[in-house]
């Protein structure tokens, strides 16, 4: 009898104690929730260190521990604590829409977009649901998957009219990725109207220019028409038996259209159609016809562009003279940040001269170049070197051509586009002139001044160009030496 008295006082004080220490554990996370509200988050992380000293285990103190390193930036403590809280109790309220911001703010989408979406399974506060919709969306907006994001961001608008705008930007955005014009002008449209913020309005007006230029782009078809009148003054025939001192004005007829076969946003395939041809009023030897078939390959990757071409094409000088051309181009260029776009193309051309097999010639060209578009709504600057090597089957036909280029558009006003190029060049033949007795050595001049004004009043896709063109020839064998001035006037459509 002794003995059970002795022991109903210890059971007494271990219960008392227990309920002590559950009372504390309850204080200390009381405390530390009420820190927490008023945004005083170093004593919010003492109250719930204090508490899980009590119950280590407690998934509800982890969360809540984690919350103020959320809120203190520490996006790894905090996925740590919430990890924990979730291997023990995943139901918790709010524990994965918490557990996602760590990874969105990490920039992990995978894992932010799937825990969003568990957040928004469990719907356990309406506030949370709303923003997992949006910040879902912009998971998967981050990893490029729009077909997922959009549904979200709808979503979000349709529940917080406060998030409308911005739901309604990015599924603008989104739609345009997947080359639905109608329904990314119609989102964008209702931003640009309705945003309160300046800032989104125009970001907005910039991307339905997009739209309205990726129209244009994502046609399966272009058509491109040039018409005009040339008055030259040196009619170059490059034929020391031919007098060519001479002017007379030309017509010049350019049409070009291609077809993509395969029309994504990555890759287009196609086939294209060009035919070219002058026609001079007097000097009739001059005169010159082009046609040629393309078949065209585009790929982007990222900010790489890989461009392939095949071309067989005829050339008629007159009616006795012509030749067949067969072209290989490839071209690689990379896209750094929108603003500089440096190149590299290797172009292979064989010419097979029917009437003159002396001339029959491989050609091997590879041109480096940089575009510059610092300010693209003011001015486009471009410089390129080429060099290339043409080997014929006659040595007084062999030599390598270099040339250095640039060109220069500037958009002086919404009507008038100012342009202006200039390209020096040096021929250096290989062998001794069989005629001459001496190797040729040209060197070549040209520049060129010109502004174009569109014509849309007119018809849309109408421009005017009006050009001037000096060229000048200086050889070591002087009966090659010109220098002539061209002016010209073309009406060019574009369709």
């Amino acid at each position: 009898m002794g003995k059970k008295l002795i022991i109903v006082p210890f059971v007494i004080i271990a219960i008392y104690s227990v309920r002590v220490m559950a009372s504390n554990e309850t204080i200390f996370f009381d405390l530390g929730v009420f820190a927490l509200e008023e945004g005083n988050i170093t004593k919010a992380e003492l109250y719930f260190k204090k508490a899980l000293a009590f119950s280590p285990e407690n998934p509800q103190l982890l969360h809540y521990l984690g919350k103020t390193d959320l809120a203190s930036e520490r996006y790894d403590s905090a996925q740590k604590n919430f990890i924990k809280a979730w291997n023990l109790n995943p139901e918790l309220e709010s524990l994965a829409f918490d557990l996602a911001n760590t990874y969105f703010k990490q920039k992990i989408y995978d894992q932010s977009a799937l825990l969003f979406e568990t957040a928004i399974q469990q719907d356990s506060n309406p506030e949370e649901t709303v923003l997992a919709h949006f910040y879902s969306g912009l998971s998967y907006f981050n990893k490029k998957k729009y077909e997922k994001a959009i549904p979200h961001f709808l979503s979000a608008a349709e529940l917080a009219p406060s998030l409308k705008n911005k739901s309604f930007f990015y599924a603008g955005i989104c739609f345009y990725h997947q080359h639905d014009w109608d329904l990314s002008e119609s989102h964008l449209k209702q931003v640009k109207m309705h945003a309160k913020e300046i800032s989104m309005r125009r970001i907005a007006s910039k991307w339905l220019k997009a739209v309205r230029l990726q129209r244009e782009h994502f046609k399966p078809f272009d058509l491109y028409c040039k018409m005009g009148l040339s008055y030259d003054d040196n009619v170059e025939l490059y034929s020391p038996d031919i007098d060519t001192d001479k002017d007379d004005f030309l017509n010049t007829a350019l049409i070009y259209g291609r077809y993509h076969l395969v029309n994504e946003q990555d890759l287009k395939l196609g086939v294209a159609f060009g035919h070219y041809q002058t026609t001079h009023l007097e000097t009739t030897e001059a005169n010159l016809i082009n046609s040629n078939l393309i078949f065209y390959g585009i790929q982007h990757k990222e900010s790489f562009q890989w461009m392939t071409e095949l071309s067989p094409s005829y050339f008629w000088f007159d009616s006795d003279r012509f030749l067949s051309r067969i072209q290989w181009k490839f071209r690689l260029a990379c896209n750094i940040d929108k603003v500089i776009l440096p190149y590299i193309s290797y172009t292979y051309t064989y010419d097979n001269h029917f009437q003159d097999d002396n001339r029959d010639s491989n050609r091997n060209g590879i041109s480096l170049g940089l575009l510059f578009m610092f300010h693209p709504d003011l001015y486009r600057f471009q410089t390129f070197f080429s060099s290339e090597k043409i080997s014929s089957a006659h040595q007084d036909h062999n030599y390598e051509i270099s040339k250095a280029q640039f060109n220069l558009n500037v958009f002086a006003h919404p009507l008038c586009t100012f342009k202006t190029s200039a390209r020096y060049g040096l021929r250096d033949h290989e062998h001794i002139n069989s005629i001459q007795h001496i190797k040729r050595k040209d060197k070549q001049y040209n520049a060129l001044l010109g502004f174009e004004i569109p014509l849309h009043i007119i018809l849309k896709g109408l421009r005017a160009d009006i050009s001037y063109q000096w060229s000048k020839n200086d050889s070591n064998i002087h009966v090659y030496d010109y220098r002539k001035n061209l002016v010209a006037l073309y009406l060019t459509m574009s369709l």
